[in-house]
């Protein structure tokens, strides 16, 4: 059993570990901004045809929407790599006093009462937000990106995998108080 839950958390890191390498794109189109800008360049691409995402040509203004595009993805989808590796925010001034029982339960009450009805919600709004973005066609009202759509869905896809992590991490922290063997952080070995 512990080995299984602890297959599936590391399958729900996997999308924050691979929108981590999306800092180099991130990097790059900030300096092929700052560049284009100098230079007095608008259009960089003109290819005539709408494609996905950047329509007819990739401009400033599409580097500016990227830019935040992929900072959004880094932080969407790194809150679950972030809770795995307990980086996220925690008040441990008081619980470092308390035994490490007492400390299972209360990250045990935290994820059932807050963390998991906090995904619950963020997804289910998310999916309301990002089908009216898809409907209504919404796209960058000053020349950027056209499909405001793609991420606003990247919203509730990313609080339901921080969501199904966190109900692992509620089983897999349940294990571990009544006796079976887990790591500090929940994860399950």
């Amino acid at each position: 059993m512990t080995r299984i839950l602890h297959r599936l958390q590391t399958l729900c890191t996997l999308p924050g570990q691979v929108v981590g390498w999306l800092i180099l794109p991130l990097i790059l189109s900030v300096c092929l901004t700052v560049l284009a800008a100098q230079l007095g360049i608008n259009v960089l691409a003109d290819w005539g045809e709408a494609v996905p995402l950047f329509g007819k040509a990739l401009t400033v203004n599409s580097l500016l929407d990227l830019q935040w595009h992929i900072f959004a993805l880094i932080v969407l989808f790194g809150g679950v790599y972030a809770l795995r590796d307990n980086s996220h925010v925690s008040v441990d001034v008081f619980s470092s006093a308390l035994s490490e029982r007492a400390r299972l339960a209360i990250r045990l009450f935290g994820d059932l009462f807050f963390l998991l009805p906090f995904c619950a919600i963020i997804a289910w709004y998310g999916y309301g937000f990002a089908e009216k973005a898809l409907i209504s066609g919404e796209a960058s009202t000053y020349g950027g990106l056209i499909d405001r759509w793609a991420i606003k869905a990247a919203i509730p896809a990313a609080f339901a995998l921080l969501g199904l992590y966190a109900l692992l991490r509620v089983i897999a922290t349940a294990l571990e108080l009544a006796g079976f063997s887990t790591t500090s952080d929940g994860a399950t070995r």
